[in-house]
């Protein structure tokens, strides 16, 4: 009896990390339901091979799923996980290189362009659906999408629309969705998160340098910066990223979009922002004791304040608590001033305020978080409570982390926001709705 020729699957794509190699069948059942003619040759499954898996997969002989920038095996196994770098090819274009490379992308960049369409946006193409980027996306239209605009999810629902059209927004839905979902679910996708994080980012910066002339194109820039900022808010490690990655959308918002009118965010500009403020808020019972404890906090960081700014900056805070005594829309108004300040600073200044060891300027940061959640429960009623409090337990760990930080000649300044942390852990507790 001749023997099977063994057959060989093609590669699917010439830029592919996969290949097919031969295997024989192992499934019994398979075997006796198909009937073979004599001298038939029997063709064999393949199976699937990493080529450009991590170094510690290679090495434990183990199959690396290729996730970037670490692995499922070595996030399970707590290794650092590195990659060999590839060899450049000159048939694989700028945008295909910086798109996800894995088998578990749900959106691949689209093939090289001609030079007339080059300064066109990045679009997506639908390859192979995976299961979890599914359920990132689903994540993102139950829950996840931002919170800016205020009560605006149909404009949310319209930018997820737009996803499948432009790389950048679909790694930036899809990264918020795995965000969120590893803060309220009960598998962490942090590897996930941040590959699609990391891609968006890098497609953003390259789509900056061709600034969008269409309407539909600058919506779906300013789309993926606000879910990069908010995704940044749900990061354990990112509370120096989410101020610089909030800095980063204000400035790119005040540019692409010209024209309000003609955008989906038509009711992102500081008047309509304003109104949308007014239908919100109501007048709560305030906790005085809680707004004195906050007034008296922010008032301690005033002496070690060295710069304009950092003097600029606490005195927004405290006008910001002390207008919450008598208003909570002019509260809420300055808390919006507050929000947007660093945007005023210049790229040093900036620097020099989120800088590792500018201790007081953490402080103060740290005393803008809390104090988001100080206004929300005087300024918003119970029906306005999140219905998802992952965002809380991260500014909780962002305080924990940075008293533990804290050299011990700076430690009594986070006596009072340890303290109201500890109360935002044991209660319910709404906020202002920031990204």
């Amino acid at each position: 009896m001749p023997q099977p020729q063994h057959s060989r699957s093609p590669n699917p794509s010439d830029d592919s990390s996969v290949d097919l190699h031969d295997s024989p069948s192992s499934d019994p059942a398979s075997s006796t339901a198909v009937v073979r003619k004599p001298g038939k040759p029997l063709s064999r499954r393949g199976h699937f091979k990493s080529r450009l898996g991590c170094f510690n997969c290679k090495r434990r002989r183990v199959k690396c799923n290729e996730v970037r920038p670490f692995c499922s095996p070595c996030c399970r196994l707590g290794l650092n996980c590195s990659y060999p770098t590839p060899a450049p090819s000159s048939t694989t274009t700028t945008s295909s290189s910086l798109s996800s490379s894995s088998s578990s992308s749900f959106f691949s960049s689209s093939s090289s362009s001609s030079s007339a369409s080059s300064s066109l946006p990045p679009r997506a193409t639908l390859s192979s659906i995976a299961l979890e980027d599914l359920r990132f996306y689903h994540q993102f239209l139950l829950a996840a999408f931002p919170t800016l605009p205020l009560k605006a999810k149909d404009v949310w629902m319209d930018a997820a629309a737009m996803s499948h059209q432009y790389d950048y927004l679909a790694h930036a839905v899809l990264g918020l969705g795995a965000s969120h979902l590893s803060q309220h679910g009960n598998v962490d996708y942090t590897s996930q998160a941040l590959q699609h994080r990391v891609t968006a980012m890098k497609l953003v910066n390259q789509q900056l340098d061709h600034p969008p002339t269409r309407p539909a194109d600058a919506d779906a820039l300013m789309a993926a910066v606000i879910c990069l900022v908010a995704q940044s808010s749900l990061m354990p490690d990112s509370m120096i990223d989410y101020i610089t990655t909030t800095r980063g959308g204000n400035l790119v918002a005040s540019t692409i979009i010209t024209n309000y009118e003609m955008s989906i965010f038509k009711y992102f500009t500081p008047r309509e922002h304003d109104r949308s403020l007014e239908r919100l808020i109501s007048e709560q019972p305030r906790n005085y004791e809680v707004i004195q404890g906050f007034a008296t906090s922010a008032l301690r960081l005033r002496p070690l304040c060295q710069t304009p700014n950092e003097v600029a900056y606490c005195d927004c805070l405290v006008k910001c608590v002390d207008n919450l005594r008598t208003s909570c829309l002019a509260a809420w108004r300055e808390f919006v001033t507050l929000f947007v300040m660093p945007t005023t600073f210049s790229n040093q200044d900036f620097m020099a305020f989120v800088d590792s060891e500018n201790y007081t300027g953490h402080l103060l940061i740290i005393h803008m978080f809390l104090l988001d959640y100080v206004l929300g429960n005087a300024c918003l009623s119970k029906a306005e409570e999140p219905e998802y409090p992952g965002r809380k337990f991260v500014i909780i760990n962002w305080t924990k982390d940075l008293a533990q930080r804290l050299p011990p000649s700076y430690r009594k300044y986070t006596e009072w926001p340890l303290e109201y942390c500890q109360i935002l852990a044991e209660r319910d507790a709404r906020y202002l709705l920031s990204p």
